[in-house]
């Protein structure tokens, strides 16, 4: 089964079990959200309470990604909402070639860019970071200002496969083989609390061949391509 093929399987299939009849009890219902990058691509993403598309926009070249065109591929940057009766979210990336530049960015805080800290549009705490910069990946703490931890580092190979998170609170799961990090007890990690303080919230953005800020626009100095399809699914 070519990767095409595995998507559109991975999209239908996922789609037959949200919508399947659920116990009485509350249950997390696996909603989804499926990206296309190419430059002529479109988004599936059939729950809006759940997932809303902020940006997206043909990727910019710079000295870090000479070779993304514009004809070629399209960043996004995504929020999902994640239910309480959910856990977190899967994000699965496909990638198609050689990655260049910032080719995922995940974080708990709208004005995460990459290289960890915040523009303080949170709480302290709820801007832990992810990051992939070429085949290099990275993870962050969350903290208002330096020093800030980095809590993961990995050379990774990911020339034309594909590369899978799970994101909870103070959980990250990452790959296979997989590699999990948490951090209950500093909280340290991402904030998705249950049930959710006063003026707390349980949100994910999610950036593709771009970092997440600025959601409102463009951060033309840290995009990127090589990540061709993305599927997102609650837990």
């Amino acid at each position: 089964m070519n990767r095409q093929r595995f998507f559109a399987a991975a999209l239908t299939g996922t789609f037959l079990m949200a919508f399947a009849v659920q116990p009485v009890a509350a249950a997390c219902v696996p909603f989804l959200c499926f990206f296309d990058l190419s430059a002529g691509g479109g988004t599936t993403c059939p729950n809006g309470a759940v997932y809303t598309q902020l940006q997206s926009h043909t990727t910019v070249t710079t000295s870090v990604n000479p070779n993304c065109t514009a004809a070629n591929w399209r960043a996004v940057v995504a929020r999902v909402q994640i239910p309480t009766d959910c856990t977190g979210v899967s994000v699965w990336v496909e990638y198609e070639g050689v990655p260049e530049g910032f080719s995922v960015n995940i974080g708990d805080s709208e004005t995460n860019d990459g290289f960890a800290g915040d523009a303080g549009s949170l709480p302290t705490g709820q801007n832990a970071e992810l990051q992939i910069l070429h085949d290099n990946l990275s993870v962050f703490s969350a903290a208002s200002a330096p020093p800030v931890d980095q809590l993961l580092q990995q050379q990774l190979a990911l020339t034309n496969g594909s590369i899978k998170f799970l994101v909870e609170n103070q959980s990250l799961t990452v790959g296979q083989p997989s590699t999990i990090l948490a951090t209950p007890s500093l909280e340290n990690l991402y904030f998705l609390p249950n049930p959710v303080p006063a003026g707390g919230n349980r949100t994910v953005y999610v950036g593709l061949n771009r970092v997440i800020s600025p959601i409102n626009g463009q951060n033309t100095f840290r995009n990127g391509c090589g990540a061709r399809r993305a599927l997102l699914v609650l837990h």
